[in-house]
């Protein structure tokens, strides 16, 4: 059995470590419960839970690496798997959801009576109770009106390496066929391989846009996918690939997660002149894998116009020092160095001529030295308000999060940005940038204008 691979930067997910992917109805809720004096059993008590928040991810052919779906597995599993849910590394959502910073549409968050009732069995010996077969793994959701993109048939390998032994991370050009501009409200993406697709995202790019050292993103992708001429597409641990600067992520996807919908009336505007890059993360760490191909589809639903036209932006300043010929630098060896800059989404607001506007969604991103990012909402001279925590940050299960309800913003609002890195293995300062060894401290947002 091989060991695991550390990922590397713009990714979303890759560990399905020791327990959970996600799943169920979000609502935080079983229909058993767990008494102080009842005999906590597998079936009767834990089995719902993992149905409706882990078997995705969890069974025969899935991306995680044991079963929860079956007693005997589930049972040999117990101690990391309860373990897992109490340090809430799993399932695999980042960001505090209690309702003391935000409350974010379709959590994946265990109630505590949930993980209760996990650690209950676990240290009852796990007891299987009486077998029942009224118990269904949730189905992976594909739209079905929609526009559908492939990556091409590919063969993933390994790039190998400390931080990437048994990972690749693929980025591939889709021809959208788009003749007009249309606006992307909602998409599912197909995994043909479910067991070595950790994440999707779809990027889109201006292609004469200005990236890395004043190199059009275009000329940056193309000297990219020249280095492999005999493998489809180019390496990208850097969101569209090392050097390119995005224009938005609209689609971010990892495993269990069902049909994504943009709040109700909005949609993300995809110009007809855009690049769409496909970023695909391919896990390996199962050997049984090594030379499959993959073909892995994303499902986007367009509408041509929609009520309000959402904005997805990636402020970054860490990343722009790179800009100044003066990069900020975080100091090596110390177990908590932050930066933190403020991100002023008023400004946007006054340039499309806007009152007011709302927060719809929230995107934590950092690299491997990333272990804390807070995000706050602050009104002119007034207080701050808590809008986004994630005490536990894991690059490989990255997500976007949509609120509830959206937050107001008005021309005097900014966003506080704060992130905390871990540097105790780096010996020399740790620089911004994209790649593996870099850091970056962004948390991208989903802004729709009142127009």
């Amino acid at each position: 059995m091989r060991g695991r691979g550390v990922a590397a930067p713009w990714g979303v997910p890759l560990f399905a470590l020791v327990v959970a992917c996600g799943g169920g109805d979000g609502d935080g809720s079983t229909t058993d419960t767990v008494g102080e004096d009842a005999s906590v059993t597998y079936w009767q008590d834990v089995a719902p839970i993992f149905y409706n928040r882990c078997v995705t991810c969890h069974q025969a052919g899935g991306i995680g690496p044991f079963r929860l779906d079956d007693y005997a597995e589930a049972k040999q599993w117990a101690p990391a798997s309860a373990a897992a849910v109490e340090a809430r590394t799993m399932p695999p959502w980042l960001v505090t959801d209690d309702g003391s910073c935000g409350s974010f549409e379709g959590s994946r968050a265990l109630a505590p009576a949930e993980i209760e009732a996990i650690r209950a069995w676990t240290d009852a010996g796990a007891p299987e109770g009486e077998p029942r077969t009224d118990l269904v793994a949730p189905e992976v959701e594909v739209l079905t009106d929609a526009v559908t993109y492939e990556t091409p048939s590919f063969v993933p390998e390994a790039e190998g390496g400390d931080l990437s032994a048994f990972d690749e991370y693929r980025c591939f050009r889709v021809q959208t066929g788009l003749t007009e501009d249309r606006f992307l409200t909602a998409y599912s993406v197909e995994p043909g391989v479910p067991e070595m697709i950790h994440h999707v995202l779809v990027i889109t790019v201006d292609p004469e846009a200005q990236g890395a050292g004043g190199v059009k993103n275009k000329d940056i992708m193309e000297a990219l996918d020249a280095e492999s001429p005999d493998r489809d597409g180019w390496p990208c641990f850097g969101a569209a690939g090392d050097g390119v600067q995005p224009r938005g992520i609209p689609v971010s996807w990892a495993p269990g997660q069902g049909i994504s919908h943009l709040p109700e009336g909005t949609g993300y505007r995809i110009s007809k002149d855009d690049w769409v890059i496909m970023q695909v993360h391919y896990n390996l760490t199962n050997e049984a894998l090594d030379g499959l191909e993959d073909q892995t589809a994303v499902h986007i639903r367009y509408a041509d116009s929609v009520e309000r036209e959402g904005h997805f932006f990636l402020p970054d300043d860490l990343l722009s020092s790179l800009q100044s010929g003066d990069p900020v630098q975080l100091a090596p060896g110390e177990a908590s160095v932050t930066y933190s800059f403020d991100f002023e989404p008023g400004n946007f607001l006054k340039f499309h001529g806007a009152e007011s506007g709302e927060l719809h969604g929230i995107f934590p991103h950092m690299h491997q030295y990333g272990r804390k990012q807070r995000v706050e909402l602050i009104e002119g001279d007034g207080g701050s308000q808590c809008v986004s925590d994630v005490q536990r940050w894991d690059f490989d299960w990255q997500l976007y999060y949509f609120y509830q309800q959206p937050l107001p913003l008005t021309q005097d609002s900014k966003l506080r940005i704060t992130c905390d890195y871990d540097t105790r293995s780096a010996k020399d300062p740790v620089l911004p940038g994209w790649g593996t060894n870099n850091e970056m401290c962004l948390a991208g947002v989903f802004i729709v204008p009142d127009l």
